[in-house]
């Protein structure tokens, strides 16, 4: 006891206060910082990329140039477009969009008449998100079911039937309406009775059965293979930057808010990123602190510890104080960052889950199992440090 009181009372005269708090504020920031920017980072991959994503239907298509316009060209997809898409890690499901190659014409009878013209696109019964066994066409059959999107619905309620003075209508009043369609090609016209199915959020169109839209255009229309213009794609993640990623590389449209979570996510990746760097970067910058206050502070003690050494002290009685010292000092910080920690994790968590995130409450295990890597070599590599700096002192 009496000699560790004589240690103390030498090497604290030789200490710089201000030096150790600089040392101690900057490992505790750059804890903080490190593992903090991990723990959102892994938040963040969760969020972007969940164990159990729902995925999710995106309409993909070309961007119109002036070129197309100019040229009468169609911005379609070949079909080595298509296979590289099929080929790609996100894609769950691909479907094309066939487009009529005849003209359309809708019309009612009865009380109330109408006449107008149509386009129809035709889709795979699988790509629908409406639940329905009447999307259903076979040569031979006289009515089409018809699915009309429904944002078309809404603007025809809120627009064209406002400003016309008209009646709004609502879904189930749409499937009552009998409707005559004609279509009209190179190789001759036919008429149907239409009927209103169902409604999709899905696919901004009007859509008929794909197996109709087959027949007609060979026995009506052109009869002509056609690239498709628009893509019906299935991703595991939309949230995904890899999707985004892909289709701006290939000068893609889609929906651009489907997307904004991909390029958020994928920002906020690298901010945590460099946030990460800037507190390993704390980390090293305490470390140096720490080694030249212990080298100062013994090439100032240097005839103290000569006078040590006669009275019977040996280097590593003196090295083992200065390394309870350091040990000591770094635990006392290194639980500090690790109960502020807890408190940045434990607020922010509960507001990510006031906005509507679904995260995971708490520090995560492999953020604890990072910090306690990280100061175990801390004291491992300062004490290997230390020990030669002792060594060689004496």
């Amino acid at each position: 006891m009496h000699r560790n009181t004589l240690l103390r009372h030498i090497f604290s005269a030789r200490q710089n206060p201000a030096q150790l708090a600089f040392a101690g504020i900057g490992l505790l920031l750059g804890l903080v910082l490190m593992l903090l920017s991990f723990q959102l980072y892994l938040q963040i991959k969760r969020v972007l990329k969940p164990e159990q994503a729902n995925p999710e239907y995106l309409i993909l298509s070309k961007k119109i140039t002036l070129g197309n316009t100019l040229m009468m060209g169609r911005a379609d997809f070949s079909a080595k477009e298509i296979e590289s898409l099929r080929k790609q890690p996100f894609t769950k499901t691909l479907g094309a969009i066939v487009a009529n190659q005849f003209e359309v014409e809708a019309f009612g009878e009865g009380n109330l008449p109408f006449y107008t013209e149509l386009f129809f696109e035709g889709v795979a019964d699988e790509l629908l998100d409406v639940d329905t066994d009447d999307f259903r066409w076979k040569p031979g059959d006289t009515m089409i079911p018809i699915v009309v999107s429904q944002d078309m619905l809404n603007l025809v309620n809120f627009g064209y039937a406002l400003s016309k003075g008209l009646p709004q209508i609502n879904k189930s009043t749409v499937g009552l309406l009998k409707i005559k369609v004609r279509i009209r090609g190179a190789k001759g016209e036919a008429i149907f009775d239409g009927k209103v199915v169902g409604f999709s959020e899905r696919i901004p169109s009007i859509l008929v059965p794909e197996s109709f839209m087959l027949w007609a255009n060979q026995n009506i229309g052109r009869g002509e293979p056609e690239n498709p213009a628009r893509l019906v794609i299935r991703v595991d993640n939309p949230a995904n930057p890899a999707v985004a990623a892909y289709f701006e590389s290939k000068d893609y449209q889609i929906n651009q808010e489907r997307l904004n979570a991909s390029r958020i996510g994928g920002v906020l990746q690298v901010v945590m990123s460099v946030i990460g760097v800037v507190g390993l970067c704390f980390v090293g910058l305490a470390m140096v602190v720490f080694v030249l206050t212990f080298r100062v502070m013994l090439a100032e003690a240097k005839e103290e510890m000569k006078l040590l050494l006669q009275l019977g002290y040996t280097s590593s009685m003196i090295g083992s104080y200065l390394m309870r010292f350091f040990f000591v000092f770094v635990g006392v910080t290194a639980l500090l960052s690790l109960a502020l920690l807890y408190c940045l994790v434990d607020r922010l968590t509960q507001y990510f889950i006031q906005q509507g995130l679904s995260i995971q409450p708490g520090v995560d295990g492999v953020v604890w199992l990072l910090g306690a890597t990280a100061i175990f070599l801390i004291f491992v590599l300062n004490t290997v440090i230390f020990r030669q700096i002792v060594s060689k002192a004496t």
